[in-house]
């Protein structure tokens, strides 16, 4: 027993024979058709969470995992607008979610009608594609019609980039009459033909003699889409066998998941003592980037000024990302196909162009200075004070094995690039668009989805700002929060500007003394508080084991706001004294 409307019952049939599953309700009236006929439908797992913005990042949080299509629907109205920083943000991040927006009739539309606005399109800036179902279908051709666009709508957003999909759906009373269809066959399904796409033999050579050609070589791996297992293992071997020329070096940021002892991570210590006389030395002359939206805003700074000679930038996009102002190719392929075929080439050809001595030099130049910076990263923390970085210290060792770690925006994700990574632990973030909105809502959506141990690493003001990610009967046992509260955006205190200002503290900052104890009480959360080193050390080993009332916790790190920023500084500060045991030389030659 369905909605009665028609184009409705197919739009849920369709969405099932399409495999669809996750579908995420904010309740409201509007859309009673919709949801009627996703709860009676066997198909669907339905989940209610009514404040739409939650609902929208716990949605992707789902998508993030499983990167299926996950249904996000809503009423009328300005509900449709609260989704808009969960689409943004699986825009682009290339997250598959497909959004239903109810609608009032469109004659009613600028009218006076109570919760209206002009919904048509309103996600177009961040949507693959928006389309609008018909008001009503009285004839054959109108519910063909309706089929047509439904199976395009949802095959969009898993094709090429995947990505969220607007469907408007307008609706004239009445919304909660249901039919019986139990006798009626299934509708037509539309599908798209999906293949690999590779690169001629006659590019490929051309590519080829340019890389073998090359004596100075980055590949820098920036956020990946989480896929399976096997192709994330498979995309790390290519790159570690390529990375055994030693003309090349391979940089990946946390959220690219490719982790392999001869990559380097750890952007900004390594580049923070690249003094500027020689950074000539250190930049590439090729550089490969796959993935998108880097962490670090130093790389970004240092290839912009020290910018190779050729860029090729690897995805499968039909648009140019130039993020270094060096792009001279996009190659519109999987990263995965892409060095499959070079690995192969490389290994067929016999010949290599590159003199032994120069293939040993700029690898080489990167591991002795990653040596002495990793020596004096371990120097520092052991004696440093409480503050955020020292709680990074001892959190991230302490997370449970094959933990799925979320960082919030701001300074976590910062943090957590300076320290190893872990080969068991798969790092998230909401790096599409980076906004401190969503990333407890996302975590939670990925907890539920996977049941795996998941522990989001927050600030205060992304988790006060998100406090509703907990208003909803979805949450996982497995969800662990961590909040270090250090009384505000600390990061207006790192970045340069903002110190210098009046406004620091109320404007930039946004200065609190507020803690989560009430939060976590009136969502019956489990609560610890850690106010120094001593009394973190004693939570650590246990805090990840599970609870015996089966809830989420949080854990409250406090640190103290004005010492974090200075700290932040003597580390690099620190770091740029390392001994500089080996640099390059203009032969190509390794010097002491």
């Amino acid at each position: 027993m369905l909605s009665n409307k028609p184009h409705i019952r197919n739009l849920v049939e369709i969405c099932a024979q399409k495999g669809i599953q996750q579908v995420v309700i904010s309740p409201g009236s509007r859309n009673a058709p919709l949801v009627i006929s996703f709860n009676e439908h066997v198909q669907f797992n339905c989940l209610s969470i009514p404040d739409e913005r939650v609902a929208g990042f716990f949605a992707l949080g789902i998508a993030q995992q499983t990167r299926k299509p996950v249904i996000i629907t809503c009423t009328s109205g300005t509900a449709s607008l609260n989704f808009a920083p969960a689409i943004a943000e699986a825009f682009y991040q290339k997250v598959p979610l497909l959004v239903l927006t109810a609608d009032r009739p469109v004659e009613w539309i600028h009218q006076g009608e109570g919760q209206s606005i002009a919904q048509r399109n309103v996600f177009a800036n961040y949507v693959k594609k928006s389309y609008e179902l018909p008001q009503e279908v009285t004839d054959r051709d109108e519910l063909w019609s309706a089929n047509r666009i439904i199976c395009e709508a949802i095959d969009k957003t898993t094709e090429g980039w995947g990505g969220p999909v607007h469907l408007n759906i307008p609706f004239r009373e009445p919304l909660y009459d249901k039919a019986d269809y139990s006798q009626q066959s299934l509708p037509k399904i539309i599908e798209s033909t999906v293949f690999e796409k590779k690169l001629n033999d006659k590019t490929l050579v051309e590519l080829a003699a340019i890389w073998q050609s090359t004596p100075k070589k980055m590949i820098l791996c920036g956020a990946l889409p989480i896929t399976d297992k096997s192709e994330s293992q498979l995309l790390t071997s290519l790159l570690a066998t390529l990375n055994q020329d030693s003309s090349l070096v391979v940089f990946s940021e946390i959220t690219s998941n490719l982790k392999n002892p001869t990559f380097f991570g750890s952007f900004d210590s390594l580049l923070s003592t690249v003094e500027q006389s020689e950074s000539e030395d250190f930049a590439p002359d090729l550089l490969v980037t796959i993935g998108g939206s880097f962490i670090s805003k130093r790389i970004k700074l240092w290839l912009r000024q020290f910018s190779p000679k050729a860029h090729w930038h690897v995805e499968n996009i039909d648009y140019h990302v130039d993020t270094f102002q060096a792009l001279t190719k996009t190659i519109n392929i999987s990263p995965v196909t892409f060095f499959q075929q070079l690995v192969t080439k490389i290994q067929n050809t016999k010949k290599n162009i590159l003199k032994i001595g120069e293939q040993k030099s700029y690898q080489q130049l990167w591991i002795n200075r990653a040596k002495n910076v990793r020596k004096a990263h371990e120097k520092f923390l052991k004696k440093v004070a409480w503050s955020d970085i020292k709680v990074f210290d001892m959190l991230l060792p302490n997370l449970p094995e094959k933990t799925n770690l979320h960082l919030a925006n701001s300074t976590p994700i910062r943090y957590a690039q300076l320290f190893p990574y872990r080969s068991d632990i798969r790092y998230n973030a909401n790096r599409g668009v980076a906004g401190i909105d969503g990333s407890t809502s996302t975590a939670a959506g990925a907890a539920h989805i996977t049941q795996l141990p998941t522990t989001i690493i927050t600030g205060d003001i992304s988790f006060f700002y998100d406090s509703n990610a907990f208003w909803h009967h979805h949450l996982s046992e497995h969800l662990r929060i961590v909040l270090i509260n250090n009384s505000g955006g600390n990061i207006f205190r790192f970045i340069k500007g903002p110190d210098t200002t009046d406004q620091l503290s109320d404007y930039f900052e946004a200065h609190h003394q507020r803690s989560a104890e009430y939060v976590a009480k009136t969502f019956n959360l489990n609560y610890f508080v850690a106010t120094n080193e001593e009394s973190l050390a004693q939570l650590l080993p246990t805090y990840f084991a599970p609870t015996a009332n089966q809830r989420p916790s949080i854990l409250e790190i406090q640190t103290p706001r004005m010492d974090n920023a200075s700290i932040w500084r003597q580390y690099y500060q620190y770091l740029k004294k390392t001994p500089k045991r080996k640099t390059w030389s203009k032969t190509g030659k390794i010097k002491q």
